[in-house]
């Protein structure tokens, strides 16, 4: 029975009893039309059914062959070792899962590498133990509680995968708790006369110039730090027009894994065309990809902990015997990460009274409900307008100004 309402969507009853949507769809190579079973009634209900083959569409339309991909993972699953080693096994994971389903797969990989590797490369997955897993952490936790709790959650995926897949028996991770306790989550955010100092201290640090250009773009347009650090020229569009300038973020380097537009505001469009310029004159004949280019010749992006590294020296540089010794002494007393200026973005607009749907539509935040798979606009006019009172704020708060009384929105032309 095919659903009304969803193109593609099947309700199927088979002789013996069992009810199952599956999904129908063609792929973009022409290939004859394939069929996905998306799960079981009622487990997985209508709503559900609808919401994900409206993602596997939106997979589609991106070039992917997801019943395709799923034959490479069984084939793949068949041909694995009957004995698979951790090593083999986060491989696998990396490949198979975390690069279709992650936008954030190179921290998995970090993380695997760094921590779970050394201990646990060369040894056979299905000995591994939730008493190994515990120990594990326990070490971490000691040096870097917060990376012993993001080692966890990369650990959590990974054996829940190989369990699902089959790879493995039992799940070593039931039962694991966090290691260590973070609290209701970071609320950190810079108020104006931080911004003021950090944005001056900025102009004249040291640093290679993509990293200040980068942590600029961070405080105006409020991204996540890789999809900054990761900004490429062919997302850049219309680029000499300041009412039109836009950077278009394709599904894959996406949190959620769903195309994101943001305007450039003047000042923004203007720090990016202006890092293009300058590594254009530092040498002419090459070949640009990345907007914010790093100082390393083996590598051609900046690396999103750069801004981290950066950004800490900058203010660990800040002089205490300066003007604004209270932003100056709050700064150095609890350093702001790169993603503190993306919530003192999403603070900042709301004090603006920018509605809380423009907000969301900035910052790339879902509904957190089916709404979103059926609401394709890309709200680009009301981020613009909200983006442009936020750099105008900003250019107060660094000129030093006297903030107007009341809530002042710019109005289109």
């Amino acid at each position: 029975m095919w659903d009304g309402k969803t193109s593609g969507l099947c309700f199927r009853v088979m002789k013996s009893g069992v009810r199952s949507w599956t999904f129908r769809y063609r792929p973009h190579n022409g290939a004859a039309f394939r069929r996905l079973t998306l799960g079981r009634y009622p487990a997985l209900s209508l709503v559900e059914a609808r919401a994900a083959a409206e993602r596997i569409r939106a997979d589609v339309r991106g070039g992917a062959d997801p019943a395709q991909q799923r034959r490479d993972d069984r084939e793949a699953l068949r041909s694995a070792p009957a004995e698979l080693t951790f090593d083999a096994l986060a491989d696998l994971y990396i490949e198979r899962y975390a690069k279709r389903q992650k936008a954030s797969w190179k921290n998995d990989e970090g993380y695997l590498r760094a921590k779970a590797r050394p201990a646990w490369g060369n040894r056979v997955a299905t000995s591994i133990t939730s008493q190994d897993v515990a120990r594990l952490l326990f070490d971490v936790v000691e040096v870097a509680p917060v990376s012993a709790n993001r080692l966890r959650s990369v650990l959590v995926k990974l054996f829940g995968w190989a369990a699902d897949s089959a790879l493995l028996s039992t799940n070593p991770m039931l039962g694991v708790k966090k290691p260590h306790r973070e609290g209701k989550g970071k609320t950190r955010n810079l108020n104006d006369a931080e911004i003021r100092v950090l944005w001056q201290a900025l102009e004249k640090a040291e640093a290679a110039p993509g990293i200040v250009a980068a942590l600029k773009c961070l405080l105006l347009l409020g991204q996540r730090p890789g999809e900054v650090a990761g900004m490429e020229i062919r997302e850049l569009h219309r680029l000499n027009n300041d009412g039109a300038a836009h950077w278009e973020l394709p599904a894959a380097r996406m949190k959620a894994r769903r195309a994101h537009v943001v305007p450039l505001p003047p000042l923004a469009r203007g720090i990016v065309a202006g890092e293009l310029e300058r590594q254009r004159a530092a040498d002419p004949k090459a070949r640009l990809e990345s907007v914010f280019a790093s100082k390393f010749t083996e590598r051609a992006r900046l690396a999103r902990h750069s801004l981290s590294q950066a950004l800490g020296r900058i203010i660990g540089e800040l002089d205490d015997a300066g003007g604004d010794d209270e932003a100056v002494a709050s700064l150095k007393a609890d350093r702001p990460t790169p993603h503190d200026l993306r919530r003192t973005l999403a603070t900042g607009l709301a004090r603006l009274g920018i509605p809380r749907d423009d907000r969301l539509a900035v910052l790339a935040h879902s509904y957190g409900d089916v709404h979103e798979i059926y609401d394709q606009y890309d709200r680009l006019p009301q981020k613009r307008m909200a983006l442009e009172a936020w750099e105008q704020h900003l250019r107060r708060v660094i000129a030093d100004q006297p903030q107007t009384k009341g809530k002042v929105l710019p109005l289109r032309r």
